[in-house]
C-alpha cells in the first residue's frame, strides 16, 4: 500500500494534524512498512494540490498554529478504490537474506558478528513493538490489532530463523574449513595486454 493511500485510511475516521498523523503513522505502520516519517509531509502537501484534502490553518494563541486536514470525497472515494483494488502478491524483500548467500566472502568472525547485529535489531523491533502494544489494544480496531499481532508473528518468525543461522554459526568447529569461493582477479583497467 502506498503512503498516499494509508493516509487517506487515517483521515477516513477524522481529521487530524500532521503531528496526530506521525503519531498514528508510528503506532501502526513504521514497524511493517518501508514508508518513512519523510514521506509523510511531501505526500499530504501532493495531495492537497490533488484535491484529496484539504488543509485548514487554525490559529493558537502562544503556540504554534495548527494545520488540520481533512479528506474530500473525492479524497474518499481514491481510497476506496485503492482499497478494495486487486494487488499483486510483493516479493519480500530481505537484505540479511542477500548478505547470507554471499557470507563465504567474509571470515568467520565477521560473518558470526553480521548475524549477530542482525539478530539484535530484530530484538529491539520486537521490544519497540511489545512496548505499543498497550496502545495499539486500546485504540484499534479489529482489524488493526490483527494487522498488529501479523507483524509481531513475522517479527517472532524472523527471529528464530535469524537465531538459527547464529546457531549454527557459533557451533561451527574451528578445525571445520570454511569453504570459500574462488578469488577473483581484477581485470586490468588500464588497457593493453593483462
Amino acid at each position: 500500500m502506498n503512503v498516499k493511500t494509508m493516509l487517506l485510511g487515517f483521515l477516513m475516521h477524522n481529521s487530524m494534524t500532521g503531528y496526530e498523523i506521525k503519531k498514528r503513522f508510528s503506532l501502526s505502520f513504521s514497524f511493517f512498512s518501508g514508508l518513512s516519517f519523510g514521506s509523510i509531509y511531501p505526500a499530504l502537501k501532493k495531495m492537497e494540490q490533488e484535491g484529496l484534502i484539504t488543509l485548514k490553518v487554525e490559529m493558537q494563541d502562544g503556540s504554534p498554529n495548527r494545520k488540520v486536514y481533512t479528506i474530500t470525497d473525492e479524497g474518499k472515494k481514491v481510497f476506496l478504490e485503492n482499497l478494495g483494488a486487486p494487488f499483486p502478491l510483493e516479493q519480500p524483500k530481505n537484505a540479511f537474506l542477500a548478505r547470507l548467500f554471499f557470507f563465504a566472502y567474509l571470515t568467520p568472525e565477521e560473518q558470526l558478528a553480521s548475524a549477530k547485529s542482525h539478530l539484535g535489531s530484530i530484538k529491539e523491533i520486537q521490544k519497540n513493538l511489545s512496548a505499543v502494544e498497550p496502545q495499539i489494544r486500546g485504540r484499534a480496531d479489529e482489524y488493526q490489532y490483527l494487522c498488529y499481532s501479523f507483524g509481531v508473528r513475522f517479527y517472532d518468525d524472523l527471529l528464530r530463523n535469524v537465531a538459527q543461522v547464529v546457531e549454527k554459526l557459533e557451533k561451527r568447529k574451528p578445525e571445520q574449513k570454511v569453504r570459500s569461493p574462488k578469488k577473483r582477479t581484477r581485470p586490468n583497467m588500464k588497457g593493453g595486454d593483462p
